[in-house]
């Protein structure tokens, strides 16, 4: 796609616009993805599945073994973190699941009241996970366990023994996920760094070529993700300054693109950048010879690069260092926000949980509580597309795995058998789930069934597999209507809002930069800005023919303000260079497209040439100006 502006009889150089992300579609649904099998994880959860039904037979309580075993969905919350930090994580989740258990058991007698609680604990589990981004395995195993809890013999006099019992097998789900440190004891910090440098090697391998913006948003994930471990490790300068480094890097490779690369040259940083990776590795190699580059871009590169090779190369051991970090408290707190999209998605998910589990407790369902958990696994779909994805393949999985629950109830395994059946189920769930999530239901709903047929004993087998497939259905059926009739094109209404927002952060960290006042704090701001950004268009091509049309109206203004929103962070590094009617430039040419963006009408703009990110923002002036006289200009004004 080429645009050119005219102004004056001048005419903008003419681009290509890098092509866009492509959009999802309803028949990606049953593609298989190539993935690696996650067997340590697999055989993990698969462990701590059966064990504490092996204990429960063992001592003669086979059923509280089972309930036990509710609790290793906390093995389930593994992440990429540090030991200290997934400590503390899991024993949060088991702590929060074994509360569900308890209020599900206490208020199983009162529909109302539990449909009511079961959305609340949906909006405080999506809002908290989405905002800490532990985005999997998500929200809906805290609803599950509420839910089920609901559909066990009425005795709210148990509800706090079956809650100890959730929470000792998230006690040995911990122990299980904590383990691995005695033999393994890795080094996180490095193990993180090792990624963020190769993919800056993948940045630098795409300059020059339409990836590179795709190529520049997962390096900033990739950084973002290594901020978690470095910051809450054990405060090494070493691993700190890689860290420093490794986004110093990124913004001079965003510099970078700008400028035309020789094969040569380029060959030449990417032997230093594979030498930096190789340190890191403890591969042996020696620092590459190469030849100062005249271009003062390039030499910055060059110098960062060697320092971060001198850096990984030590072998000394070093002091630990204190950094400040935010703490969770104040993430979540700072979260809270009408314009915070993870806030009004929290808030719908809650709402039909909630209207699910009213439906189904007032329709007469024999299990209504497999109606909401439906719900709340289908509502966990980001966007229209991703949340019929996740009903078919949640509805065609369950009725394929409750036929294979049928036939291995009809058996009556009993004893270890029962124990080996529900540790392989498990196992195989997380095996597969990476390539399909109907591979997975076709062994959750045989594990579920199991699992519930052993603590409420004296039905027969069809009754289980009937409720099972029709009220996944119409739970599934619930979360479609629900995203077809409030959520459908919500992301794109949402892009106008959080692209003013990321100018407004763009302005005020141009002032921090020009007064030298709390210019982390600004970037920081900012960065989550662009990432959410961007997330949000992502979320947009997910929905209908409509509203994909409109936020692919918008990929230019966003691709632009990305990259100058780098480029403007890369300032930091030079901002002693930064000269008055340098700063006055940017500021007029960021306040013409604060108030294009707030009219939604062109503006006339003055174009500037001396710095790269005032060349990128004469992009960006023109993309909106090219957008607001387009037809579909006033339909993209937010709601």
């Amino acid at each position: 796609m080429g645009i050119t502006e005219r102004k004056e009889g001048i005419y903008l150089k003419e681009y290509h616009l890098p092509q866009a992300p492509a959009r999802l579609n309803l028949r990606d649904a049953l593609r298989v993805r190539s993935a690696a099998y996650p067997w340590n994880r697999a055989i993990g959860s698969g462990l701590a599945t059966c064990l504490p039904i092996l204990i429960g037979l063992l001592l003669g309580d086979i059923i509280h073994g089972f309930s036990a075993a509710l609790g290793a969905f906390t093995f389930l919350y593994i992440g990429t973190e540090t030991y200290k930090q997934r400590a503390k994580k899991l024993a949060a989740v088991a702590i929060c699941l074994a509360a569900a258990m308890v209020l599900g058991s206490l208020l199983a007698p009162y529909t109302i009241v539990l449909s009511i609680v079961a959305g609340i604990i949906g909006i405080i589990a999506f809002y908290v996970l989405n905002t800490l981004q532990l985005l999997i395995p998500g929200p809906m195993f805290f609803v599950l366990i509420f839910c089920m809890a609901t559909g066990l013999p009425l005795d709210p006099h148990s509800a706090w023994e079956r809650g100890l019992y959730v929470l000792l097998g998230g006690a040995l789900s911990w122990l299980l996920a904590m383990a691995s440190w005695l033999w393994t004891k890795k080094n996180h910090e490095k193990q993180v760094l090792v990624k963020s440098y190769r993919q800056l090697m993948t940045m630098l391998q795409s300059i020059g070529t339409p990836s590179f913006y795709q190529m520049q948003h997962l390096t900033v994930l990739t950084l973002k993700q290594a901020d978690r471990i470095i910051y809450a490790s054990k405060r090494q300068p070493a691993a700190l300054r890689l860290h420093e480094l490794a986004a110093d890097i990124f913004y001079t490779l965003t510099q970078l693109n700008n400028d035309s690369l020789s094969s040569d040259l380029r060959k030449s940083l990417e032997n230093q950048l594979t030498a930096v990776i190789d340190a890191l590795e403890d591969a042996k190699g020696n620092w590459p010879a190469y030849t100062n580059s005249e271009q003062s871009v390039v030499r910055n590169l060059q110098l960062e690069l060697e320092q971060a090779y001198e850096l990984s190369s030590k072998a000394t051991a070093e002091e630990a260092v204190h950094v400040e970090t935010e703490s969770a408290w104040s993430v979540l707190r700072n979260g809270l926000s009408r314009k915070n999209i993870t806030v009004r998605h929290a808030l719908f998910y809650g709402l039909f949980i909630m209207i699910a589990s009213l439906l189904a407790h007032s329709l007469g369902f024999n299990r209504p509580y497999w109606v909401p958990v439906a719900c709340a696994a289908v509502l966990i779909g980001a966007n229209t597309t991703l949340t019929i994805h996740r009903a078919i393949q949640r509805s065609l999985g369950t009725i394929v795995g409750t036929l294979i629950g049928g036939l291995i109830l009809s058996l009556e395994p009993s004893g270890i058998y029962l124990i080996l059946v529900v540790g392989l189920l498990q196992l195989c769930v997380e095996l597969v789930i990476v390539r399909n999530y109907v591979f997975a239901n076709m062994f959750i709903a045989p594990l579920v069934l199991v699992l519930v047929e052993t603590m409420n004993p004296g039905n027969t087998v069809s009754y289980f597999v009937t409720a099972r497939v029709v009220d996944t259905i119409v739970g599934s059926l619930i979360a479609i209507l629900a995203v077809l009739l409030l959520w459908r094109g919500i992301h794109t209404r949402f892009l106008p809002i959080i692209l003013k927002e990321t100018i407004l952060n763009m302005q005020e960290l141009l002032r921090a930069i020009h007064s030298g006042d709390r210019e982390k704090r600004h970037t920081k701001k900012l960065m989550n800005n662009l990432i959410e950004l961007r997330a949000a268009y992502d979320r947009s091509l997910g929905d209908f023919s409509a509203s994909q049309q409109q936020a692919e109206v918008l990929w230019p203004a966003i691709m632009h303000t990305q990259h100058a929103g780098y480029l403007l962070m890369s300032l930091r590094k030079n901002k002693d260079k930064l000269t008055e009617t340098q700063y006055d430039a940017i500021q007029n040419q960021l306040g013409s497209i604060m108030t294009s963006l707030s009219t939604r009408q062109p503006v006339s703009f003055e174009k500037y040439e001396e710095l790269d990110l005032q060349r990128e923002l004469n992009q960006l002036q023109s993309a909106l100006t090219q957008l607001h006289k387009t037809k579909d200009a006033a339909k993209l004004a937010p709601n």
